[in-house]
């Protein structure tokens, strides 16, 4: 299928020296980790001292939304800019999957047109099979594992000559697992290879089962050293998106064990420490007064594993849910001498809004696929700014919920699963940011005013 084009106003004729004035761009987006789970959003047992310095260097974002409460849905909506209603991605894709619809036009593919080198570093989720992979997407570059870490091995996926096999596989035995793959129920399939996901590079399999212990420092290895070999060519945008904290929680020895939060904080703080140790790199190259660098979250965290999920307090609810603990993540912004540093705002932002601002910074800011994301650049050197009151929240590409304000207003519920009693709610998030008090009945005309708002999405 063709992809849309693009209209940009600023095309490669200038040739690579105007492409090389453009910042460079990383956007580091964790797995399930919860809107608390970090020291300068309030973490009493989760030290995170590298993130808390990128916030007091920068911007923290307090009302950050994501497109979804799910990986896919949520990394679709930031990719493409589009609300979950448009991009075709309504919940999770599971091994052997066409994922996103290839005609999306995703923010690597914008980027590479301004002259961008792009690599993906980790969890991609938007489709595994051949002609659906980060590299079919716009990345120049993909290492990582594809999707979820509890997923498995699909069968069409092919092994690169040199597979590093472990924990006693070869290629024949790894064939097997495809084969059992292909064959048997999904429930089968996680009950025999439970926690054996496959490791890519480029489109083929380089280490089967991967050792997922070393992963969250892998990725940030070949991210820096991705960096090396293409920073004085081109600029460079990085998605560096760790399979952690997601369950089943996995950490190198130097982690295990030194967190107060248990595992999961193990994980948290390991991923905190390799942030810390890309930032020092750009900082040694003099590389920070000219990129952006984004940190947040896909989702809420998965509350029903309770330890070995996170926390997402004071907010309400966690992964799979829509109030608030599901959708509102933490997010902080670092732009050295572009980014006011030390500054904490309540502005209503969303993840959609990353693939026009960023674009803006590119030098685009006209496209054919329609955008539901604002550009806020200004807000970013003005945090004072209000540029949106407004935000939909989307479930299985459904309008499920808005926030007008201080206002939220579900039809049905907040909850993962509707269940017999379940009512409209009404929340005011300046005086109740738990959402434990539905004022639904009590201010009816606030009620329609919001229902009369959401029919223009």
């Amino acid at each position: 299928m063709n992809k849309r084009l693009i209209i940009y106003p600023m095309l490669l004729s200038a040739g690579l020296l105007q492409a090389r004035q453009k910042p460079n761009v990383v956007i580091i987006f964790t797995d399930d980790q919860g809107y608390q789970d970090l020291g300068c959003y309030g973490s009493p047992l989760i030290q995170t001292p590298s993130i808390d310095r990128m916030a007091k260097d920068g911007l923290k974002l307090t009302d950050f939304y994501v497109s979804a409460s799910v990986s896919s849905a949520s990394r679709a909506g930031l990719l493409t800019g589009r609300l979950n209603t448009k991009n075709g991605v309504k919940g999770v894709f599971f091994p052997e999957s066409a994922g996103m619809p290839s005609e999306e036009i995703t923010l690597a593919e914008a980027l590479k047109e301004q002259g961008y080198t792009t690599g993906c570093f980790g969890k991609w989720h938007l489709g595994d099979l051949k002609g659906h992979l980060p590299t079919d997407q716009g990345f120049d570059y993909y290492y990582g594992i594809p999707y979820s870490n509890d997923m498995y091995i699909a069968p069409s996926q092919q092994f690169a000559s040199d597979a590093i096999f472990r924990e006693g596989y070869t290629l024949v035995k790894a064939k097997e697992d495809q084969e059992f793959v292909r064959t048997s129920s999904r429930a089968a399939v996680k009950k025999r290879l439970n926690n054996a996901s496959p490791l890519f590079e480029g489109d083929r399999i380089i280490e089967y089962p991967c050792d997922q212990s070393t992963t969250t420092r892998r990725y940030f290895d070949h991210a820096i050293d991705f960096v090396e070999q293409h920073n004085k060519q081109q600029p460079f945008f990085l998605y560096i998106t760790p399979s952690m904290p997601h369950v089943p929680l996995f950490v190198s020895e130097q982690f295990r064990g030194k967190s107060k939060r248990g595992l999961y904080g193990d994980a948290v703080e390991e991923i905190d420490w390799n942030v810390g140790r890309f930032l020092d790199y750009l900082d040694t190259k003099g590389l920070a007064e000219n990129t952006l660098v984004i940190f947040a979250s896909d989702n809420g965290p998965w509350l029903s594993f309770k330890e070995e999920g996170g926390s997402a307090d004071p907010l309400r609810g966690g992964k799979f849910s829509y109030y608030e603990g599901g959708v509102r993540v933490p997010c902080i912004i670092r732009w050295k001498g572009v980014v006011p540093a030390g500054v904490t705002s309540d502005a209503i932002i969303a993840s959609i809004d990353l693939f026009p601002t960023i674009m803006h910074y590119a030098g685009s800011h006209s496209f054919r696929q329609e955008i539901d994301g604002i550009n806020v650049s200004s807000f970013f050197e003005n945090p004072s700014l209000r540029l949106r009151d407004e935000y939909v929240y989307v479930k299985s590409g459904q309008v499920y919920g808005i926030r007008k304000g201080d206002w939220v207003y579900l039809p049905k519920t907040g909850n993962s699963k509707f269940k017999e009693g379940d009512v409209p709610e009404l929340f005011n998030l300046k005086q109740d940011v738990g959402e434990s008090d539905n004022l639904a009945q009590k201010y009816p005309d606030k009620v329609k005013e919001l229902q009369e708002l959401m029919q223009k999405y």
